[in-house]
């Protein structure tokens, strides 16, 4: 029960998260745990502090992840209504050049993954057009063990993702005639 480690559901869980990713500070290599089981929690800590080396976090990393969750909230609104705006962007474009794709954006996050294989073109000849022609690096899904998708991320200013979008459509097209 609730109190004694196993959670409302009972059990042994844990969350280990960080607020780096949603609020852009990466760099400061910060993340949390929660622990429900105290000798679970008890182990963590000592592991941390003696075979991995943590011992304490980043006095800046802790301050962020304060800073990002008590100040932060309108910005991650912010952030996440404009990330919605590529991805409905991405969607539009795609399904007035392609529609044979029926690509539909994700539920969360900002990567556009996109299955190509509809079109049925060659993955490498795709990169070898988006990197030499159209000097742009969109992830093969084969690099993350799905071949035939494409990984987007668009996370990034509209104008960043219009011409990666654009570059993307003009490859397709080269590589399909």
């Amino acid at each position: 029960g609730v109190g004694d480690g196993g959670g409302p559901a009972g059990g042994r869980w844990a969350v280990i998260t960080s607020a780096s990713k949603s609020f852009n500070f990466p760099a400061l290599t910060g993340s949390y745990g929660i622990i429900g089981d105290p000798a679970d929690r008890a182990e963590y800590l000592r592991r941390m502090e003696t075979a991995e080396g943590l011992a304490s976090p980043a006095v800046l990393s802790l301050t962020a992840h304060i800073a990002a969750y008590r100040e932060g909230a309108a910005w991650l609104d912010a952030v996440r209504a404009y990330v919605t705006g590529n991805l409905a962007m991405v969607a539009e474009r795609l399904d007035a050049e392609f529609p044979e794709l029926a690509w539909v954006p994700p539920q969360a996050g900002y990567l556009a993954w996109i299955d190509l294989r509809p079109l049925g073109v060659d993955e490498e000849a795709l990169q070898r057009v988006l990197i030499e022609r159209e000097k742009v690096a969109i992830m093969p899904g084969s690099v993350y063990g799905a071949p035939g998708f494409l990984r987007l991320n668009l996370g990034c200013p509209r104008s960043k993702a219009e011409a990666g979008v654009s570059a993307l459509v003009r490859g397709l097209r080269t590589v399909r005639a």
